[in-house]
């Protein structure tokens, strides 16, 4: 079925389409922490984790131009079974979709049901933490970074609390806490019923002058909560001309795929749009499929059975505990609203075997 055939609607319509500055709240710092923190014996205990193998993720820089026009061209779709657990996209030639198992494919991390049981097994480590470590207070993420930054060479602290406070650290600093969840329920409401803040307006308070003495219209700033860097990595998957034109690298061919990519590229909005989003016959590829080697992975089994339900759950650290001093650079550069047409549709991708840093084959 053609793109133009499942499209219902445009949740933002495309003569309201605005440019804006994305704040994303995942950090890459966790990682040179970990690694220049821990002993070889706490990194390979680290390394037998689920979430292990992050330590071995390229440079990852968030482009959150990128992002945000993706985010600006989510959709309705029809007859789609899985709608409820998918964010759809209108994007070039046809529809890309970022659902449980793109993320699986990209983060290589498993999926359970949830259940009280890990709610409560959650709470009582983190509390145990908390009152040994930072005195029983709330913790925030500078607070787990300067405890790791004092972390002296000859510390009595046992290699297992070392690692589940460095596993803390990735989780709020870098994937956000119950990632899936929070990087869906992120990305599908940050800019619901925001139309009229962050549409640009003429009014002074919202125009600066350029070095050049031209005027340009500032955009308001929004949050992205969650893993954002997995959004950007399967992005790069769906519309590879962002390969193409240098912004992500190819540097391996191994599962999972956030390790196959570098990126470095932050183009402005304006760019973006006149070398990317302009053109309405771009491949893209609907969905990620799994090769051969990723269905025998541990963290596809059963994947494509799982139903999604967020859970509600209170982590060791907070969206409002996120300190600006550990963000993501913000993009700043704003432009004219896009005004692109879109039609089509192209099938699921699969990995096939490449050289490194080399074009598909």
């Amino acid at each position: 079925m053609s793109g133009n055939k499942l499209l219902e609607s445009l949740k933002i319509k495309e003569c309201d389409r605005f440019p804006s500055r994305v704040s994303g709240h995942c950090n890459w710092e966790s990682i040179r922490l970990i690694k220049s923190h821990l002993t070889p014996t706490q990194i390979k205990l680290f390394k037998a984790t689920c979430f292990g193998h992050f330590l071995d993720v390229s440079d990852m820089v968030l482009s959150g131009q990128f992002c945000h026009h993706i985010l600006l061209r989510e959709c309705h779709v029809k007859n789609v079974d899985d709608n409820a657990s998918s964010l759809w996209y209108h994007v070039g030639n046809g529809l890309i979709r970022f659902s449980l198992m793109e993320f699986n494919l990209v983060s290589g991390l498993a999926f359970a049901e949830y259940s009280e049981s890990t709610s409560e097994l959650f709470k009582q480590t983190n509390s145990r933490l908390r009152r040994t470590y930072f005195q029983g207070s709330k913790v925030k993420v500078k607070m787990i970074v300067d405890w790791f930054r004092n972390l002296g060479p000859n510390n009595k602290i046992s290699d297992d609390d070392v690692v589940k406070l460095a596993l803390i650290l990735l989780l709020e600093m870098t994937l956000g806490s119950f990632i899936y969840a929070r990087t869906f329920n992120s990305l599908s409401t940050c800019l619901h019923g925001r139309d009229d803040k962050f549409k640009i307006k003429f009014n002074d308070d919202k125009l600066e002058e350029n070095v050049d003495g031209s005027v340009r219209r500032k955009g308001e700033k929004y949050n992205v909560y969650g893993f954002l860097t997995a959004f950007q990595v399967w992005a790069v998957e769906a519309i590879p001309k962002w390969v193409t034109l240098g912004y992500a690298i190819r540097v391996n061919n191994v599962a999972p795929r956030i390790l196959n990519w570098q990126c470095t590229g932050t183009p402005s909005y304006a760019d973006i749009l006149k070398t990317l989003f302009k053109f309405k016959n771009i491949t893209v590829y609907r969905t990620l499929g799994p090769t051969d080697e990723e269905t025998r992975m541990p963290y596809w089994t059963g994947v494509d059975k799982l139903k999604y339900v967020s859970p509600n759950v209170d982590g060791c650290v907070g969206e409002d505990d996120v300190e600006d001093g550990f963000q993501d650079d913000v993009q700043d550069d704003v432009d004219d609203v896009a005004h692109d047409d879109i039609d089509g549709d192209h099938p699921t991708k699969t990995f096939k075997k490449v050289d490194v840093g080399g074009q598909k084959k």
